[in-house]
């Protein structure tokens, strides 16, 4: 099989051939790791775990400073799934959190793959299959740092196999992607080095995936491996005679989103002006939904305010509050 470029769609396609690609590894899961993130998780972290399971190999938990009350749930669901914890002392963002489980998964055996998820993301069978099939069908897979899943935000958005004309989209080239569900290439680490643990939450994946970009690597997105995964707390409206979705996330996340932005927009201006032009003409799209159709949006815009002014002198940013979700 080789892959094709769809000029029109970005897309890479599938197409059979005589020459097949060079070997490649088995399509299983017996040597992925995933590391699955969790801070105050609620009543779907059993449900997740349970389905992400028989996809991988080992399971690592590592929990960010889960209340109290939920640590003893939290221990009772890793023994139910396998799974080893790893309990911080105190919750050091995302990007940390990452750290640390990754650490520790190259630590136990030589995986060919590190997973990573968010613990509100949930897999479906066959998962596993169809990510590493992208990779297999990928002709630039020895340059592949990062396989990414598609997101759908429940089961009915599932969407039959995408095809150009008689030939499946396996995969198509991204230049970055959410971290949850995603397949990352241990040999990364070395190269291009950690998440960075500055950025304590949103962004850690983008500027991860420019970074990656910057040192030669590609991010594919395995167009059939889905993903449930929610953002924020949506809201649908009907507004000039469209379905528009209001993301509803709180204050704190507004204020790390903005500032994190900046952030990443000054690294990367001088290498990636394209994928900044389009990330911000989204985050002015979100911002119009903010001002249209949230509550608290004053709260809400002096967050981006102060993430955008500390951004600019260089803070490390606020703590999260103790009761607070990823997702919120």
């Amino acid at each position: 099989m080789i892959a094709q470029l769809n000029l029109e769609t970005g897309a890479y396609l599938r197409e059979a051939t005589s020459h097949p690609l060079s070997p490649s590894p088995p399509l299983n899961a017996s040597q992925i790791c995933a590391v699955v993130i969790t801070f105050n998780p609620d009543d779907t972290l059993e449900h997740n775990l349970r389905a992400l399971q028989p996809e991988v190999n080992k399971i690592i938990i590592v929990d960010n400073r889960s209340r109290d009350e939920l640590r003893s749930r939290i221990a009772m669901i890793a023994s139910a799934t396998a799974s080893d914890v790893i309990w911080n002392a105190q919750n050091q963002g995302i990007a940390s959190a990452l750290n640390v489980g990754i650490q520790h998964a190259l630590s136990q055996s030589n995986y060919q793959w590190i997973a990573t998820f968010d613990q509100d993301s949930r897999v479906l069978p066959g998962f596993t299959k169809a990510m590493l099939e992208a990779h297999r069908a990928c002709h630039f897979r020895d340059e592949v740092g990062v396989i990414g899943p598609r997101y759908v935000a429940n089961v009915a958005d599932i969407s039959r196999p995408i095809r150009h004309g008689e030939r499946e989209i396996v995969f198509r080239e991204l230049a970055t992607t959410m971290t949850s569900g995603n397949l990352l290439d241990p040999k990364i680490f070395a190269i291009a080095g950690m998440f960075d643990d500055s950025f304590f939450i949103d962004y850690v994946d983008h500027e991860f995936c420019l970074r990656l970009r910057r040192h030669g690597f590609r991010i594919i997105e395995a167009e059939n491996a889905n993903i449930i995964h929610r953002l924020g707390s949506p809201t649908k409206y009907r507004f000039l005679m469209r379905t528009v979705v209001a993301s509803n996330h709180s204050p704190f996340r507004r204020y790390h989103n903005t500032r994190n932005r900046f952030r990443v927009y000054g690294r990367y201006f001088a290498t990636e002006p394209a994928w900044i032009l389009s990330d911000f003409y989204g985050w002015c799209k979100e911002l119009a939904k903010l001002v249209l159709f949230e509550k608290d949006r004053k709260s809400k815009l002096a967050g981006m305010a102060k993430g955008a002014w500390d951004a600019v002198r260089g803070s490390p940013g606020s703590e999260i509050p103790s009761n607070a979700r990823f997702h919120s």
